[in-house]
Parts: C-alpha cells; sequence; structure tokens
C-alpha cells in the first residue's frame, strides 16, 4: 500500500510540474518560430499596411538601426492608424525622429494575451510604455507578434503620440499659473559636477572639487520633493487652479510664515501634491498620501481635466481642501535620534519591551562621570504653533543598571537670549511606563526647534544619568 501511494502521489507531482509549465512552453515555440531569413527592416517593407511607419523609420535612419544584428522589438502602427498623426511631427525632423523612436525598445518583447500582467519598457526616446497584455499604451496590439531574426515586430492601431512628463506638462500648462509660476521658480544653484574640476574626495566617496567650480540653477522640488522629470517613475500629479491655490496657502500661512520666497506657505503646500504611482481615475481612492508623508483628501467631482504623461497621471483640480491637523501634525523627537552630546562618553542605544510586551527604542547614557552631561536634538521645519510637549523615558527594565530614580531636565534654545532655557525638570521613577506632560510650548518664530537633555549637576552613579524614549508634540489647532 505504502509503494502504491509513494507512486500516486509522484505521478500527480508529475502532472502538476507539466501543466505548470505548459504555458512557458507554449510561449517558447511561439518565439522558436522565427524566420530568419529576414531582419525587421525587411520585414517592415514587405508588408503595405506598415509603409507610412515605414517611410518614417526610413526618413529619421532607424531602418539602419532594424538592420543590424542587435535584437529589438516594433509596435508599428497601421496605415490606418497613423494616418492622423499631427502634421507638426511629420513635419519636425526631430519630432519624427522622436516619434518613430516611441514606437522601438532594445530586446524582444512578445505579447502574453493569456494574463494582465503589466510590464513597463524603456523606448528608444527613453520614455516609458505600459503594457498589460495585449494592450500598449492606449492602443491595442493586433495579431501575433511577428519574428525574425533580429527581433519581433507587432501590429499597433494607435498611433501613440509621444508625451511629455509631469514636468515638461507643468511647464507648459496654464490651467493652474499660480502653481506653475511658484514651482518652476524653486531654483538653487549647485555645483556643475559635469564642469567642475574634481582634486580628491571625502572618506565617503564624495568628490572635493577645486575652488571656485561652476554652478548651475537646479529646481530644488527635484530634491527636496520628486523629480518630475524622471521617466522610469510613475506619479500622481495634482495641480489646483488659482483660487483652490490662493485659498490652500493662505489656511497655512499663520503656520509657514514667508521667512524664505523658496520655502513658505505654498511650499508647504505644493510639496504633498505629489503622489508616488499611478491612479487612474478609476481606482482614485478618498485619500491618498504624498510622498512627504501627508493625506492628500479626494474629491473625483473636483477633478477639472486629466492627463496621462509618460511617467504618471496630472490631474487639474478646483479644490484639493487638506485638514489642518493633516498639514501641522503632531511628531516626536526621537531618543535614539540625538544631533550631539556635551561630552564623547560610551552612548547605550537600546531596544527594550514595555509593560505591554511592545518593542521600543531609546537611548541612555550612565556613570558617564560629567556633570550636567547632554544630549541635543533638533527638528528642522517648525511649524509657527503652540504645541502641548510630552516625554517618555523608562528605567529598571531588564539589563538597566539604572534601578534608583533620578532628575533629567529638558532645555529649549531661545533664540532672543541666545542660551538654552529650562523647560521642565524630569523625575524618572523606575518601571513608570507613561508619559509624562511637560507643559506648553510656542516656538518664538517659524523654523528650526533645538532642545537639549541634561543630567544633573552630579558625577556621581545612578544621579547622573539620562534617558529619552522620545519627545511628543502635540499642535494646538483650532
Amino acid at each position: 500500500m505504502t509503494k502504491k501511494y509513494l507512486i500516486y502521489i509522484a505521478l500527480v507531482s508529475i502532472g502538476t510540474v507539466l501543466f505548470s509549465c505548459k504555458d512557458d512552453w507554449e510561449q517558447r515555440n511561439e518565439v522558436q518560430n522565427i524566420d530568419n531569413t529576414v531582419n525587421l527592416s525587411q520585414k517592415l517593407i514587405a508588408q503595405p499596411n506598415f509603409s507610412v511607419f515605414n517611410e518614417y523609420v526610413k526618413a529619421t535612419g532607424y531602418d539602419k538601426l532594424l538592420e543590424s544584428s542587435q535584437n529589438y522589438t516594433v509596435w508599428a502602427p497601421t496605415n490606418a492608424a497613423i494616418a492622423g498623426l499631427d502634421p507638426a511631427i511629420i513635419a519636425s525632423p526631430t519630432k519624427l525622429k522622436d516619434y518613430v523612436a516611441n514606437h522601438i525598445a532594445l530586446a524582444t518583447f512578445p505579447v502574453s494575451k493569456k494574463n494582465g500582467d503589466t510590464i513597463r519598457v524603456k523606448l528608444l526616446n527613453n520614455k516609458y510604455a505600459t503594457i498589460i497584455g495585449s494592450k500598449f499604451e492606449e492602443g491595442n496590439i493586433i495579431g501575433e507578434g511577428q519574428f525574425v531574426k533580429n527581433g519581433v515586430l507587432h501590429t499597433l492601431d494607435h498611433a501613440m503620440a509621444t508625451k511629455a512628463n509631469i514636468w515638461d506638462y507643468i511647464l507648459n500648462s496654464t490651467d493652474a499659473t499660480l502653481q506653475t509660476n511658484f514651482i518652476s521658480n524653486l531654483s538653487t544653484m549647485v555645483i556643475d559636477s559635469a564642469k567642475a574640476t574634481i582634486i580628491g574626495y571625502k572618506s565617503n566617496g564624495e568628490p572635493i572639487f577645486a575652488p571656485n567650480p561652476p554652478t548651475i540653477a537646479r529646481n530644488t522640488y527635484w530634491v527636496n520633493v520628486a523629480d518630475l522629470r524622471d521617466e522610469s517613475q510613475q506619479y500622481t500629479y495634482f495641480m489646483l487652479q488659482n483660487a483652490a491655490f490662493t485659498s490652500e496657502s493662505a489656511k497655512l500661512a499663520t503656520y509657514y510664515p514667508s521667512i524664505d520666497p523658496n520655502f513658505n506657505s505654498s511650499f508647504y503646500l505644493v510639496k504633498d501634491l505629489t503622489v508616488k504611482g499611478l491612479y487612474p481615475v478609476n481606482k482614485l481612492p478618498d485619500t491618498l498620501i504624498s510622498v512627504g508623508g501627508v493625506k492628500v483628501p479626494i474629491s473625483k467631482a473636483a477633478i477639472v481635466k486629466s492627463y496621462n504623461a509618460s511617467n504618471g497621471i496630472v490631474y487639474v483640480v478646483n479644490a484639493l481642501p487638506f485638514r489642518l491637523k493633516d498639514k501641522v501634525p503632531e511628531f516626536k523627537i526621537e531618543g535614539e535620534k540625538p544631533f550631539g552630546f556635551s561630552a564623547n562618553r560610551t552612548v547605550l542605544y537600546r531596544t527594550k519591551l514595555d509593560d505591554l510586551g511592545k518593542p521600543f527604542n531609546d537611548i541612555e547614557v550612565y556613570n558617564h562621570g560629567v556633570a550636567e552631561f547632554s544630549i541635543f536634538y533638533i527638528k528642522p521645519n517648525l511649524p509657527f504653533v503652540k504645541y502641548k510637549v510630552y516625554a517618555k523615558a523608562i528605567a529598571g527594565l531588564p539589563g538597566d543598571s539604572q534601578v534608583a530614580a533620578f532628575t533629567q531636565r529638558f532645555f529649549v534654545y531661545n533664540t532672543s537670549t541666545v542660551a538654552y532655557t529650562l523647560f521642565y525638570t524630569h523625575l524618572v521613577n523606575p518601571l513608570s511606563y507613561a508619559e509624562v506632560y511637560m507643559g506648553e510650548y510656542t516656538p518664538q518664530q517659524f523654523g528650526l526647534l533645538q532642545f537639549r537633555l541634561t543630567a544633573a549637576n552630579s558625577t556621581a552613579k545612578d544621579v547622573s544619568t539620562v534617558i529619552l524614549d522620545y519627545l511628543r508634540f502635540e499642535p494646538i489647532l483650532p
């Protein structure tokens, strides 16, 4: 019985393997059905329904490329599909070359009509095409691919003019002029690394340039938010019409006052108008998360128009009412992420379990022998609003040498006196897991927050300890 059972299992397993491999073998046989007597250029010439596209291929010199031994995939639009092509593209050698390159990719891409897998293919003009089954962008791939000795030729029922990327669309759009003008002027000067002379390298590998290197202007949105020129990425981007842009900027003006034309309330609005990923209108949820981690409220009724870009989608909207608590959120300063120390001592970065068995990370400096030893913390771009401040520090857990109560102090930097001011004296009792309310704090202005955690004015062990899980800042909003 055991032997028969094993044989039965083996037969079932073999059958399963054969069934799972069937599609792969069928696809391989299709790919192996190659006409090795012709190349892609010759294949195009031989088919009258591609005659117009073939003229463009010859006019741009891509026929020579398609005669080479390198493998390519061509998605060729039929004469009927290409009949409505913009005459401006045909009349411009540069635009026509880009158009032809928009239909050719390096390497061979068969089409699988048996599943809905999505792939992104880099084309010769450095744009990316999205292929879902037999869909090529907005077009349909008709029939089977024709395999030749240097690739495959697909029939396309769509002319597929080259799309602008999101950045180029923004700059050329008149749908949201205030937002466009603001974001296009977010520039800073950076070293032109392509022209600068490198005279050495830092320990981290960064180059050291010769004095007075050449500089170029660069938009800070690319660095601080997202590079909307990047063809390899996909984004969903929102453009606010002027009234909505003005209204939303005004809501934030109190909390992000204008101290820099590049980083005012308008910047803190536009930084959350980019979402990673492509969300067509039929897949738009009621809330998205911006690349900066802020909730973006979505109302399909507010969408005025949309544009399918080469690297995502753009929505022009007449309203995008962000919630104030999302744009002016509470935040934590984590103890284990200090900015610096008053002295070089052994620092413990710990992972512990609280009273509920939940892991947390904190920092401890124990028996350091320095009176008023301090750990410094900073928080950039602090909104101008009153906060309730809470602290959490847990001592006496298993493995912790600090088992006695001790006192530590929090100081905040005062820009008017150019000195640290005592904010709260914190008595830390062993195995106390609750947050401690320290009081209210109102920054003097928008900008940098600087805090200091300071030990007792003593060098004694068990007295001069400092421990911090986190500081939590809860904004008081209307």
